[in-house]
């Protein structure tokens, strides 16, 4: 999907939860919420948009991840009604989610998989007690597109995904291409290998030009960049910050702002992407 280059764009990192955070880092890109929890449409903003990059269920507690899917819902269809202001990109975790509740057939339960689901897809549970939030979620999911590319000019482009991946596969639309984006190889399975090692081809193909390929995904202890490559998952939900990336032209700022501690904040080591 092809974003209007007539407008600036503010791309924010894995949510997981972190609805305070959010609301917190899009008060200072100049969205603030009134008394009924809607983001207003000012002067100041107006020629703004919104996208998460992915993953905004899962790994936060379940109060605050009813409220992340209440708000995102919310503002999703409030922001949209005159023109394109806020988009979701799919990420792995939307994904799982969406699969468990719908009863994938292609999903196999073992004693393994549902040990995973309770420690990584703790949404899954929530939803299957809430019909109402149940609901929410899967109108958003099926608003979720896989990618998004933003073009100013011949010389300057960004490509949105939720995960890395090889270049062969970025903003492709067949099945194949769809899973690339969405999840790499996981690192909780490969906990032993440098980043750098699993997924070699994010460095491999780093080049030095201004046709950026920005992802999440892989939570960092902050944003890590090498040529046109940039990951802004700076690990929210595990105590650090929530990140965005501001496309306006052809430049690319960064913002963050910290986590705020109204929930527990989940545990994780970190593999370094970028570890030269």
């Amino acid at each position: 999907m092809i974003l209007p280059s007539n407008y600036e764009y503010i791309v924010i990192g894995d949510v997981h939860g972190c609805i305070d955070e959010l609301k917190t880092l899009l008060a200072k890109q100049e969205f603030k919420t009134n008394h009924k929890n809607l983001l207003q449409i000012t002067p100041k903003n107006k020629n703004k948009s919104i996208i998460l990059l992915g993953d905004f269920v899962d790994k936060g507690s379940n109060e605050k991840i009813a409220q992340s899917i209440e708000f995102i819902y919310k503002n999703y269809k409030y922001l949209n009604q005159e023109r394109k202001r806020f988009y979701l990109i799919r990420g792995n975790h939307e994904e799982m989610v969406y699969r468990y509740i719908t009863n994938d057939p292609t999903l196999v339960i073992t004693p393994e998989t549902i040990k995973d689901k309770e420690r990584y897809y703790n949404s899954v549970a929530l939803l299957e007690k809430n019909p109402k939030l149940k609901e929410l979620f899967l109108e958003l999911y099926k608003e979720c597109s896989v990618w998004y590319k933003y073009i100013y000019k011949e010389h300057f482009s960004v490509t949105l995904t939720h995960a890395p991946c090889p270049k062969r596969y970025l903003a492709k639309d067949d099945i194949e291409s769809q899973k690339k984006m969405i999840k790499c190889v996981s690192r909780s399975k490969n906990p032993n290998v440098p980043l750098d090692e699993l997924i070699p081809y994010i460095h491999q193909e780093a080049e030095d030009n201004q046709h950026y390929h920005i992802f999440g995904h892989l939570s960092q202890p902050n944003i890590r960049q090498y040529k046109n490559k940039i990951c802004i998952d700076t690990s929210a939900i595990y105590g650090d910050t929530l990140s965005c990336a501001i496309i306006k032209k052809d430049t690319i700022r960064f913002d963050s702002t910290p986590f705020e501690f109204k929930q527990k904040k989940a545990k994780q080591r970190y593999n370094i992407l970028f570890d030269f």
